[in-house]
């Protein structure tokens, strides 16, 4: 099933550049892992109904389970393995190790850090995909579209400061830095009075 399929403005006709980008195939899941996992982990939404998954038992009931996975993860996945049959690993669930096993036909949504990743539609599990169809309704019905807003109008709003005074507001001082060290700029990690000369 295309996102473009449904119109969301009905009074608006195809055009050429839609037709052409519904027609464009999705790139294969095990690219989008691999190129999500260089960027930091990753996180599997898979079916575990599915034949062939891996997961622990009371899991396998769900609809939808969400596996976390990366190469630097508090609790380490040596065995991490990203292949043409899908995804294995040694994860961890409340502090005890299991053999994961995820085939790609049960994966339907890859996501990294970022919040940035994709989604298979044709794999989403019935329950799910008339979860997201009743959101998509219930958000048009609504006036549906959302403001769009900067990372520094959330710092703002998070301080307390109104719009205009986000121009003048330094976020290094602000106490409103990333939590970890590796999501800082290098910038970041000189002192103030530092600054690089070329």
């Amino acid at each position: 099933m295309s996102i473009f399929l449904r119109r969301p403005w009905p009074e608006v006709g195809p055009s050429v550049t839609t037709i052409h980008v519904s027609a464009t195939p999705l790139p294969a899941k095990k690219d989008v892992a691999r190129a999500l996992l260089l960027r930091g982990s990753v996180f599997i939404h898979l079916d575990p109904r599915r034949s062939g998954v891996l997961v622990p038992a009371r899991l396998r009931s769900q609809a939808q389970v969400v596996l976390q996975v990366g190469l630097d993860m508090p609790v380490p996945i040596p065995d991490l393995r990203i292949d043409h049959e899908g995804v294995f690993g040694t994860l961890s669930f409340k502090g005890v190790p299991f053999a994961c096993f995820v085939p790609w036909g049960a994966i339907f949504a890859l996501v990294g850090e970022d919040a940035k990743g994709m989604v298979w539609h044709a794999d989403m599990p019935l329950e799910i995909a008339a979860e997201v169809e009743r959101e998509s309704r219930r958000r048009v019905g609504a006036g549906g579209t959302a403001e769009l807003v900067g990372l520094d109008a959330v710092r703002a709003a998070r301080m307390g400061m109104s719009r205009p005074d986000i121009g003048r507001m330094d976020f290094r001082r602000s106490g409103a830095v990333p939590k970890r060290k590796s999501d800082r700029p290098p910038a970041w990690d000189r002192p103030a009075y530092l600054r690089v000369v070329k």
